[in-house]
């Protein structure tokens, strides 16, 4: 078949797929003001925007990539981001079977002091992709392979590895205890226990992934993965960590194949045991069609509008914060338009995102050139870091360049509030001519700080909070 069939067999799939999509999802989401939010110690909103780090780590000798202390300060001092997703590995903490390596752990710990010095938030990431190094990916260490002897080639894309007959039967033997290696997860689960207990209290720490975009590519796997297998997983171990930490954030995210991409999730509502109320939050990823299968955004954002309206019934369903803890693209056509549309999206419904990734080949930095790439100026948005209030609406308008933040103020907010002072983030790019702050309702005073490059907004009346900034 010649490239150029193919090229046109692909966008032809790619538009049949797009009115399919339309159709079945063509309700679009809804601006969520009510949604649930994670909340800091002091009672405000969090609002996250972050990157996925330590990619690097998968074939690194030492499981922790090549990023150095200076990186970790780019991430806030260029960009004013404020939290990271770390990639953590099971076979960096459990080499041998039964056997923790704390020296791999204090590596990790080494990279949570340059992410407080930093003034990073962290959500550590029980990483798995291809379920372990020798299939191409990450995750389990050599003892926990069992693949029943089946034969493996490495393919290209990576992701159709999934469906080679050694990795299709080491997840099995992962994911189905019938298949007599229930001691699999058992092992996960303690190391991943393990990890909480040397990191979960480190002071940059908000919180854990259970288990990167579990897949298993068969026919089980298509019609059982959530229901019959991830949802038991995740509370065996929600419930093991409950009883190691009482307050860190428990994140979770739905298979990879059909949600990543828009379609819906078949995972059950879980029950977080913790003293206080839960402290569940859902990870879906978005990774639209159009980018997986043509590596072209197309410039309409009806795959972005697709995810989003199943997503938040999702999370509805789940009562749960959600954020999205992986999108990302390379430089080609599209990827501004994209990304601007995504953000938009997730200003809407989200708690916030992460970016993937910094240390790969989709980084906003050239690190062979040491320069920015052009989408890092979209990803370097206004936005508010802290919102000391409730049914926060918020976004920067690129039409107007107009940044607007309304919320609800009162002295009786739930949780209490023990810090009335909201903190929203403006990057000096988008205003190079300067801005300025209008209190459009209610009355708060305000100032700003060069060296966080945040502007710091304190109430002055109940009710009504609306806050703009324009171009000067």
């Amino acid at each position: 078949m010649s490239k150029k069939l193919r090229n046109i067999l692909i966008v032809i799939a790619v538009l049949i797929i797009s009115v399919v999509v339309w159709f079945i999802y063509r309700t679009s989401y809804k601006t969520d003001p009510d949604r649930p939010f994670i909340h800091a110690d002091d009672g405000s909103i969090m609002i996250m925007h972050g990157f996925n780090i330590i990619s690097s780590g998968k074939d690194h000798p030492l499981r922790i990539g090549n990023m150095e202390k200076d990186d970790y300060l780019r991430l806030t001092e260029r960009w004013g981001f404020n939290a990271v997703r770390l990639l953590v590995f099971w076979d960096g903490i459990e080499p041998e079977k039964g056997k923790y390596d704390y020296e791999y752990l204090a590596r990790v710990k080494e990279r949570l002091d340059w992410c407080e010095e930093a003034g990073l938030k962290v959500i550590l990431d029980m990483h798995q992709d291809l379920y372990a190094v020798r299939f191409g990916g990450d995750c389990a260490p050599k003892w926990a392979i069992i693949d029943d002897g089946e034969p493996f080639e490495m393919q290209t894309p990576w992701e159709l590895n999934y469906f080679q007959p050694a990795v299709k039967a080491a997840l099995t033997n992962f994911w189905n205890p019938e298949k007599g290696h229930p001691e699999l997860q058992e092992h996960f689960i303690n190391a991943m226990a393990e990890a909480v207990k040397y990191l979960g209290k480190h002071p940059s720490v908000i919180g854990i992934d259970l288990f990167n975009e579990p897949t298993l590519a068969t026919v089980d796997g298509f019609l059982n993965l959530e229901e019959k297998y991830l949802t038991p997983f995740y509370q065996k171990a929600i419930d093991k960590i409950r009883t190691i930490d009482n307050d860190m954030w428990i994140f979770f995210e739905p298979t990879a194949f059909g949600p990543n991409q828009g379609f819906g999730s078949e995972l059950g509502k879980l029950t977080d045991p913790r003293k206080g109320g839960q402290r569940l939050v859902y990870f879906p990823h978005l990774y639209t069609l159009d980018l997986d299968v043509n590596g072209e955004y197309m410039g309409k954002p009806t795959y972005i509008n697709a995810w989003a309206h199943i997503r938040q019934k999702e999370y509805k369903k789940f009562n749960t914060p959600m954020l999205i803890g992986e999108f990302g693209t390379g430089n080609g056509p599209g990827t501004l338009e994209f990304i601007e549309e995504t953000c938009e999206m997730c200003d809407k419904i989200t708690g916030g995102w992460f970016w993937w990734d910094y240390d790969g080949s989709w980084s906003l930095w050239d690190h062979k050139n040491n320069k920015e790439f052009p989408k890092a100026k979209v990803l370097d948005r206004p936005y508010p870091r802290m919102i000391a209030g409730t049914s926060p609406l918020f976004g920067h308008d690129p039409k107007t360049n107009t940044f607007s933040l309304e919320m609800e103020w009162n002295k009786n907010i739930k949780p209490t509030l023990t810090n009335d002072t909201t903190e929203i983030y403006l990057p000096g790019h988008t205003w190079p001519k300067g801005w300025k702050v209008n209190i459009e309702e209610g009355k708060a005073d305000w100032h700003y700080k060069d060296k966080t490059r945040c502007l710091y907004v304190v109430p002055r009346s109940e009710g009504k909070i609306k806050i703009t900034v324009t171009s000067r």
